[in-house]
């Protein structure tokens, strides 16, 4: 027998689905199984449809955003009689289901309510979706790409997130836009973008095909948010094929922290960084409990001007920038309410009205990537006795832009201060509570600046990422 095991970083069941389907259809003795995060499969060498079954996995069994390595050896263990079965989930149309959909002379031609029952599933739920797809650009609208060939003509994006993309699991990844004219239209340089991945979708996609249009614009609900940082990926946001939460906690963060620690095998403690848009924290799981033991307090950016105003050195800074670019420092004192992301971005007048933290945070990501060199600017992140020092944070953010520093430089330095304050918070916690399992989650690790800094400076530390739950709500 031919014996392959696959290392599968999920507990999903449909890529052993589509292999036990195809299985069926080529007539050929195999069988699979799967234990939790591995998959084996049996296969009889001397089966006459093994060439069969080879072509048809080739031209029916999908990428997975959850397939990790594969190893292939002679066995003398005996091919199960068991049917390997699927659960049904919200996944894309596979390969066999796009046939159907696209042929004329099929019962399935531009059928919207086509259910999938190609990975051994028995199909009963059809997952809705009102969607509305357009060629017309919205703000902060992603791109449905609807003419696969012309990728690489539109975006810049590596042979790893290209596969992820065109994955069964169809998530959405930052790209960076190529296309002159995509450019112009959206007036960014980067934009989060996403294949078919309904049939809602790949129906819209085959209708703007035929009609010469290579991509759409929607409004993205975060069902699969992924970011693809060196060997790692990471799910982001889901409200799909990411690991369910069980509840082994009443507080959400400390529930997601230790479900992720339960998933890593940390048997033993952990020690967590919650890097979050929402907010930031630090957690410790021990023999006595988990809790967050660091927790930043919220920004208020009318308390940050007071602060300003009562220190000598920081209320000569402001009057500084005041004279310099008054309609920014108008702007600070105009909108008091602002969040830390919002209020960087009018400092680095990267504000264009919108008052969203999520939108300001992707903003400032952005133009950070726009830096291309190593090495950022020192910006202040300590602690006071009231928690973070948002007070220095910003002033220092003030200073570099009163000195010249260029804003991508600039966006680029703030998300290595945040990821260098990480590390060295974390450390300072593994050597007070005696702890070597690192967890990291959070939004923020969407920003792969951020993400890059962390696998890089802290590599010994060996920091884990979940590889199937998502980094955040």
């Amino acid at each position: 027998m031919i014996k392959q095991t696959i290392k599968f970083n999920s507990p999903n069941k449909y890529f052993g689905g589509f292999i036990q389907n195809i299985i069926d259809q080529s007539n050929i003795k195999a069988s699979i199984e799967q234990n939790e995060n591995t998959i084996n499969i049996l296969v009889d060498d001397t089966d006459p449809n093994l060439e069969t079954f080879n072509k048809n996995l080739q031209n029916y069994l999908p990428h997975s955003i959850f397939l990790d390595e594969i190893e292939t050896i002679q066995s003398e263990e005996n091919i199960s009689d068991t049917r390997f079965t699927s659960p049904q989930y919200n996944i894309a149309p596979c390969n066999k289901c796009l046939e159907l959909l696209n042929d004329p002379s099929s019962t399935h031609y531009l059928d919207e309510n086509l259910l999938c029952e190609h990975y051994s599933n028995v199909a009963e739920q059809k997952y809705e979706d009102y969607t509305i797809f357009s060629p017309h650009y919205k703000k902060d609208a992603s791109v449905l790409i609807t003419n696969s060939t012309k990728i690489n003509e539109l975006f810049i994006l590596t042979e790893a997130e290209i596969k992820a993309l065109f994955s069964i699991e169809k998530p959405t990844i930052k790209a960076t836009i190529k296309d002159e004219s995509l450019k112009n239209l959206t007036n960014q340089n980067y934009i989060y973008v996403k294949a078919p991945y309904n049939n809602r979708s790949a129906l819209a996609a085959i209708n703007a095909k035929e009609s010469g249009v290579d991509y759409l614009f929607f409004e993205d609900i975060d069902d699969l948010k992924i970011v693809i940082v060196q060997k790692n990926t990471s799910i982001i946001k889901a409200s799909r094929v990411a690991t369910p939460l069980e509840k082994l906690n009443d507080d959400p963060t400390l529930n997601r922290f230790l479900n992720i620690a339960k998933e890593a095998q940390f048997t033993k403690g952990a020690i967590g960084a919650n890097l979050n848009t929402q907010g930031i924290n630090f957690i410790v799981n021990n023999e006595l409990g988990t809790k967050q033991v660091i927790t930043f307090q919220d920004f208020d950016l009318a308390k940050l001007l007071i602060e300003f105003q009562e220190d000598e050195k920081r209320s000569k800074l402001f009057a500084n920038f005041k004279s310099k670019y008054p309609q920014v420092a108008q702007e600070m004192e105009n909108s008091k309410e602002l969040g830390l992301f919002e209020t960087i971005s009018i400092i680095l007048e990267l504000n264009d009205n919108n008052s969203k933290e999520k939108s300001a945070f992707e903003t400032v990501s952005n133009k950070g990537y726009e830096f291309r060199g190593n090495g950022g600017l020192k910006i202040d992140t300590n602690y006071i006795s009231g928690g973070f020092d948002y007070s220095s944070f910003i002033g220092s953010i003030i200073s570099f832009k009163l000195a010249g520093a260029d804003m991508h430089y600039l966006a680029y330095s703030i998300f290595e201060a945040i990821a260098d304050m990480s590390i060295s918070t974390l450390n300072q916690l593994k050597e007070k509570f005696k702890c070597d399992n690192i967890i990291m989650m959070g939004d923020m690790f969407s920003n792969s600046v951020l993400y890059s800094r962390i696998l890089s400076k802290y590599q010994l530390s060996n920091p884990y990422f979940s590889k199937a739950i998502a980094l955040a709500d």
